[in-house]
């Protein structure tokens, strides 16, 4: 196959967004010499920023004034490229509209797909009828049109931060970890429309005093958006003292500090699968998402460990969007948690 000019669409959410890199680290390997653009919503678009194996980043702005005048400038600018190939990752109504707007001759979607999305494009792939996780999925749409896999390295994912990010990640870390202990990233947070897949505050502050006391590690606890203040209050309840960057980290710091840290703890979250991308060891709390499908993708040349702890309880895994007593989180206790850290350590 021969693609001068490939697109990849895959609009949100950030951790949708981190899935998808693998695929795009995929294509360039089989296409070194090609134009590869990609279609991210605004949010996410310092995610892609730094990432050397893409030639442009093309930006839907999704909330902001002048949203529409910038829609239509954004579908025109795709059009002028005059793309061989457009592969929507995403399966939506918006991102059905967009790769079919691009004007790309080739248009590569799945089946099944939300909204009407099989619509917008004229090559469907049939996705498997067995659960599969979503790292797995985008590969196995590109093995489906003859693209071969069978080079991705897990161990080299291209970085997602700039040399100012790592200098900047760098400093923080000689200023508060000058004796090299291990640390360890503690993320508590999840989306909004998600706040039940989040373990309990206190549980995270008598993990993280433990961590701290038996194992002198370095405790950080990440935080992003609305999710300051929950931050705070874990670190009201220890004993002992961890680290809070005072202003959100962008995404791109973030992956700098993952990329020092031995190991990263949390929910089905952004930052939990931005971890797995890097290669740190991870322990996910999982109770209400689907681990199978959800989970942190561990290929076989992986480096790194990947740990999901979750409760198998009837009502586990759900489609729930809130739950007034969410069992399946409230199960895990600190004691598995932290041998599960004393083994990856």
């Amino acid at each position: 196959m021969k693609f001068n000019k490939i697109l990849i669409v895959r609009l949100s959410a950030i951790g949708d967004v981190i899935n998808t890199i693998p695929a795009l680290t995929v294509l360039r390997q089989n296409f070194p010499n090609s134009f590869i653009g990609w279609v991210v919503e605004d949010r996410a678009k310092d995610l892609l920023a730094n990432i050397s194996l893409i030639d442009q980043v093309f930006v839907w702005h999704r909330r902001g004034n002048n949203k529409i005048t910038k829609s239509f400038g954004l579908i025109q600018e795709l059009r002028r490229h005059k793309f061989d190939i457009a592969i929507d990752f995403q399966g939506n109504l918006k991102s059905g509209l967009i790769t079919s707007l691009s004007g790309a001759k080739t248009r590569i979607g799945m089946n099944p797909a939300k909204e009407g999305n099989t619509l917008f494009t004229n090559h469907k792939i049939a996705l498997p009828h067995k659960k599969i996780n979503r790292v797995e999925r985008n590969l196995y749409i590109l093995k489906k049109i003859g693209i071969k896999i069978e080079n991705l390295n897990w161990g080299k994912m291209p970085y997602l931060f700039s040399l100012a990010d790592k200098s900047y990640i760098d400093k923080f870390m000689a200023n508060n970890n000058p004796s090299e202990k291990p640390v360890i990233i503690l993320h508590p947070g999840t989306s909004e429309f998600g706040l039940f897949k989040r373990w309990a505050p206190g549980k995270y502050a008598e993990l993280a005093d433990r961590l701290i006391k038996e194992i002198k590690a370095i405790c950080i606890i990440s935080w992003a958006g609305k999710e300051k203040s929950l931050a705070e209050s874990i670190a009201n309840q220890m004993k002992f003292k961890p680290f809070i960057f005072p202003e959100q980290l962008s995404l791109n710091k973030l992956s700098a500090l993952i990329k020092h840290s031995q190991l990263f703890i949390g929910s089905d979250s952004a930052p939990l699968h931005l971890a797995n991308l890097i290669g740190t060891n991870i322990i996910g709390l999982y109770g209400p998402k689907d681990p199978i499908v959800y989970s942190p993708f561990l290929p076989s040349d992986a480096a790194h460990k990947a740990v999901v702890i979750r409760k198998n309880l009837p009502c586990s895994p759900c489609q729930k969007r809130s739950c007034d007593k969410p069992v399946c989180m409230e199960s895990i206790t600190v004691e598995e948690v932290f041998q599960k850290v004393k083994q990856l350590l």
